[in-house]
């Protein structure tokens, strides 16, 4: 007989012995278990009595017996090829007396859990004697109690941090192979030229960024060819935990940070573009710097380093949050007082951000930075972000974020409900599919605001114009403003089918013409400052000369745009330069210099003879043509000399314009000077 059929006939014998002891140990089981208790047990399992050959089962064992229970009659026996291991009885019996054990652990429990009604953590309070509030005999809560408003309120603006990557939202409109595409012509664009070529590459010693830092920012995505470098002293810590669960954190500037805002200070003072660009090189991911650098690049047409500038500024704020903001952003409870100079560089950031991702056509990514930027302080909106958002929502396909903000009872009553929501609102239920909503929404938008409604019908070309809304218009330059801001921005989300149609059965629908809207309650509770800080930043020279001049006086500052009357310094910069006499002669100089240029400037457009016959726009804006300047380069020169001038009196010099003949325009504190 050969090998093969001896290895065959020997292993046929070892599975019939093993066979036969299993069906023997099964009927002394059962003999024994019907001594015992009269409920039948369930049987051991095979694998069990394979002891060692198995391994060590008992867990196993005991999972695949309960499994035996549930289905009421035992699993299939197996071939296995393997000897038995010895000792079976013994084993079997260990575990039996172990899962008899087991059930007497845990019957009172589960009794006590089935007669009270009580889940394991009740249970758990219950053996701990502890009550909800941790004080024995009480029944107050740990947390106050929340109400249903503040809770929506913080679920509308709750933020979902993946879709603040705009490489998420390409995929998902592209696919990866947009992505591919884009990694694979990555190596070329690291070549880049103009502002970012110059400010990229100068890495600190022993800084560097690691791919995982890199990662998992929650802001931005890091990119390899950032300089390697500290935030430079950026920091954010938690101010106060309010009653109603929010919390309240602001961005915080270390000594060798404050040292670098004095540089930029008297960087943005000298005017010159070179210094700001050398400041930013040896501090690359100084907010302030990068802000300035990115409309310098912004205003040299290159848009890729403006654009490159605030991500990295962006990323520089991720950097230095708090270990809990990143929770407290994703549960809609995060805010920022917006009277802090360092925590409204966060929302200038976010600002420009939104309108490059606008460019890019990535409005969904951009809706999610507009409701970022709401929700560091949702009620006073110092950006007016209610006048952006819903046309980001409606363009980014996510028409449910825009009710969820507008039907906000918090919201509602802080905003009063501006017109571009209560016309969008209706839009977004005509997209959900809720045709019942979406008409008696926009009636009621129609009704309230007539003007807008014409204004709309006009741009769309509906003709002729329905009667009752036919021939409204704004009366005041308010409503003129808001409604060029939504009727440009909005048009083209009306003008298909089912909204155009939408539109004019409505209008149609009112049996006479409608009231002429002087008054709507919302423009009366406006705020002039917030409106007109949206306008500016939209850069849009049209809307921004229907501001009223005293507001447009108020802007002095490209990085600091319209800061509130509560603002709130953390610090003094006038005190950053140490004891009068300890700043260098060459700052000092710089600071002449720059002083006497501006002197000239002014003397070119006979400022003082403007001034004694009385200053207006009219007059301003024909001087400064006759003059060979403009208005913006005035409104800059202005914003350099009180930076000048308020340096050089830190310093002990007092700045005193005595006219075109003067031999100088600056004298030491102290000294005999005849005004």
């Amino acid at each position: 007989m050969s090998s093969r059929a001896l290895r065959r006939a020997q292993k046929e014998q070892e599975e019939k012995e093993l066979q036969e002891k299993l069906a023997k140990w099964e009927q002394e089981e059962e003999e024994s278990e019907e001594e015992a208790a009269p409920k039948p047990q369930a049987k051991p399992s095979l694998f069990a009595m394979l002891g060692d050959a198995g391994g060590d089962g008992d867990e196993d064992d005991e999972d695949e017996d309960e499994d035996e229970d549930e289905q009421g009659e035992p699993a299939p026996k197996p071939v296995v090829e393997s000897t038995p291991a010895s000792n079976p009885s013994k084993r079997s019996k260990k575990k039996k007396k172990k899962k008899s054990k087991n059930k007497s652990k845990t019957a009172t429990p589960q009794k006590h859990a089935t007669d009270s009604g009580l889940d394991e953590i009740d249970q758990a309070l219950l053996a701990l004697k502890v009550t909800s509030s941790g004080k024995k005999g009480t029944d107050e809560p740990l947390t106050p109690a929340i109400s249903e408003e503040t809770q929506r309120l913080f679920s509308a603006l709750s933020i979902d941090t993946t879709h603040l990557h705009a490489a998420n939202e390409m995929k998902k409109l592209f696919g990866r192979t947009a992505l591919q595409h884009a990694d694979d012509d990555e190596p070329r664009q690291r070549q880049q030229q103009g502002i970012a070529a110059r400010v990229n590459g100068r890495s600190q010693p022993g800084s560097r960024l690691t791919g995982l830092s890199l990662r998992r920012n929650i802001f931005i995505q890091g990119k390899e060819e950032w300089p390697r470098a500290t935030s430079g002293g950026l920091g954010m810590e938690i101010v106060s935990k309010n009653d109603d669960g929010s919390v309240e954190y602001r961005f915080v500037h270390n000594t060798s940070y404050q040292e670098t805002q004095r540089q930029f200070q008297v960087c943005v003072a000298s005017m010159d573009p070179e210094r700001m660009i050398q400041l930013l090189a040896t501090n690359p991911y100084h907010i302030s710097t990068l802000l300035q650098v990115s409309e310098i690049a912004k205003q040299q047409r290159d848009n890729a380093s403006a654009s490159d500038l605030l991500e990295r500024a962006l990323f520089a704020f991720g950097r230095s949050v708090h270990s809990t903001f990143s929770s407290a952003l994703s549960a809609g409870k995060a805010r920022l007082s917006f009277s802090r100079p360092e925590n409204r560089e966060f929302f200038l950031a976010i600002w420009r951000y939104i309108a490059t991702l606008c460019v890019r056509a990535t409005f969904r990514t951009a809706l999610e930075w507009a409701r970022l930027l709401l929700s560091l302080a949702p009620e006073d909106d110092p950006y007016c972000m209610r006048l952006l958002t819903d046309q980001l929502a409606l363009r980014g396909r996510s028409p449910e974020s825009l009710l969820s903000i507008a039907e906000s009872d918090v919201l509602e009553r802080s905003w009063k409900i501006p017109p571009n929501l209560a016309f969008s609102t209706s839009l977004a239920h005509l997209r959900l599919k809720e045709p019942v909503k979406a008409r008696s929404t926009l009636k009621n938008a129609v009704r309230e605001y007539p003007w807008l409604a014409a204004r709309l019908c006009k741009e769309l070309d509906i003709s002729p114009i329905p009667k009752p809304v036919w021939g409204k218009e704004p009366h005041n330059d308010y409503q003129e403003l808001l409604c060029r801001l939504y009727v440009l921005r909005a048009k083209d989300l009306w003008n298909t089918t089912e909204g155009t149609s939408l539109l004019v059965e409505i209008c149609y629908s009112f049996d006479e013409p409608l009231a002429d809207g002087l008054d709507p309650y919302w423009l009366a509770d406006i705020d002039a400052l917030d409106l007109a800080r949206h306008v500016i930043l939209s850069d849009d020279q049209s809307l921004i000369s229907l501001l009223d001049t005293s507001v447009k006086e108020r802007y002095t500052s490209v990085s600091d745009p319209l800061p509130p009357d509560d603002n709130q310094p953390s610090y003094d910069m006038a005190s950053l330069a140490g004891p009068r006499g300890q700043r260098s002669a060459v700052d000092r100089n710089q600071l002449l210099s720059d002083l006497e240029d501006l002197r000239r400037y002014f003397q070119s457009i006979d400022i003082e003879a403007l001034v004694g016959g009385g200053l207006t726009e009219e007059n301003l804006v024909r001087a400064l043509q006759e003059g060979g300047s403009s208005l913006d380069e005035f409104r800059r020169n202005s914003e350099r000399f009180q930076v000048v001038r308020a340096r050089l009196q830190d310093v002990g010099v007092q700045v005193v314009f005595q006219g075109e003949n003067a031999e100088g325009a600056a004298q030491e504190e102290g000294s005999d000077t005849d005004e």
